[in-house]
């Protein structure tokens, strides 16, 4: 998975990766600019809990196409211009070639967002960790649970093709974690670990000194995601907004997931000093921030007819309980106060967060 993701010239990340509708797939960023200007509220309320520093770093990994970014930093100075003067974007990209495109796209933004080189040794700072689906795309080990007990799924090759092959567990860990958790998958059954995710969130918990980190993904608890597992497993590959489970068909083509185990982020960050302050899902987290208001403001708009329609739905995709609505969001905190959810000034102007090309959204 790693090597199909990230290879230099030849991983899926690595060489010709596109977003939103005429990519493979399509994340909360390129389904409307609101998602940014909400997100940007919530890191205001973070500032304003932690007593609003200069600077206040905000740190986005695996930031895509800079879509994020962009919409984040162009709606801070509507929210609090003091805000907008304290706030230090900084994106951590392990790919080079997205890391190039991002570049590109926000040479725009030169000197408000800078990149941090992802083996770099982190200096910690006051702000927050932002990771929108990201440890979904972090390799996982593949483990079968036989009558005998758990086997894992090794890539092996026969001929010119890749295949699967089962021998014992390749990290002692990964049984062990699955027993500390009193979990037995159901025989026959394929689970993803992913123990990368120990590596990331030790590397985001190490760049705050005071702050929050709020990861955004889909999954589950432990118990839900393996009691419930099937022989087919979790592992997804995404093209053309299609998808398949056969990590083999194209790999460097095609984007490969797996589903996100929260309690192990939790016990994780527990371990390393991040406490929990929230856990709730995307949907809940934006209409808390405001997302009514943003409905409300295009309906009251003087766009036409169509662009408004176009809009409401972008934006109500963001919350929709059968799809990007239902993604987990799970806030941690480092040395830092609770923050109160609130949604921006009710006469904040809404059009004026979103990006001048909003009414052309979509076409």
């Amino acid at each position: 998975m790693d090597v199909a993701l990230y290879l230099p010239d030849s991983g899926y990340y690595e060489r010709h990766v596109e977003f939103g509708r005429s990519g493979d797939f399509l994340t909360s960023p390129e389904t409307h600019p609101a998602f940014g200007a909400l997100l940007a509220q919530f890191a205001l309320l973070m500032w304003r809990a932690l007593g609003s520093p200069r600077p206040f770093h905000v740190i986005e990994y695996g930031a895509g196409a800079g879509s994020l970014c962009r919409q984040f930093v162009e709606a801070a100075p509507h929210l609090d211009t003091q805000f907008a003067e304290a706030l230090c974007y900084e994106i951590v990209e392990r790919s080079a070639f997205l890391r190039a495109l991002q570049q590109a796209k926000l040479i725009d933004l030169t000197g408000r967002v800078t990149w941090l080189h992802p083996d770099a040794e982190p200096e910690p700072a006051r702000g927050c960790v932002i990771a929108n689906e990201v440890v979904d795309a972090l390799p996982v080990h593949r483990l079968r649970q036989t009558d005998a007990g758990l086997v894992e799924i090794y890539v092996s090759v026969k001929g010119e093709n890749y295949v699967e092959s089962e021998g014992p567990l390749s990290r002692p860990e990964l049984a062990t974690y699955l027993h500390e958790e009193s979990i037995e998958p159901p025989t026959g059954s394929v689970v993803e670990i992913c123990l990368a995710a120990r590596e990331w969130l030790t590397d985001a918990g190490r760049r705050l000194d005071r702050g929050y980190c709020v990861t955004i993904d889909f999954g589950g608890d432990a118990s839900a995601l393996y009691r419930s597992a099937t022989p087919r497993g979790g592992l997804k590959c995404f093209h053309q907004h299609g998808w398949t489970d056969d990590p083999f068909d194209r790999p460097g083509l095609l984007d490969i997931t797996a589903p996100v185990d929260f309690t192990n982020l939790k016990r994780v960050g527990a371990e390393m000093g991040l406490a929990l302050m929230s856990e709730t899902s995307q949907g809940q987290l934006l209409l808390q921030l405001g997302l009514p208001a943003a409905l409300d403001r295009m309906e009251s708009s003087n766009l036409p007819a169509e662009q408004v329609h176009r809009n409401r739905t972008g934006i109500a995709m963001l919350a929709d309980p059968c799809g990007l609505g239902a993604f987990r969001v799970l806030v941690q905190k480092h040395n830092a106060p609770d923050c109160a959810l609130e949604p921006a000034p009710a006469a904040g102007d809404w059009l004026r967060l979103l990006p001048a090309d909003v009414v052309e959204w979509p076409q």
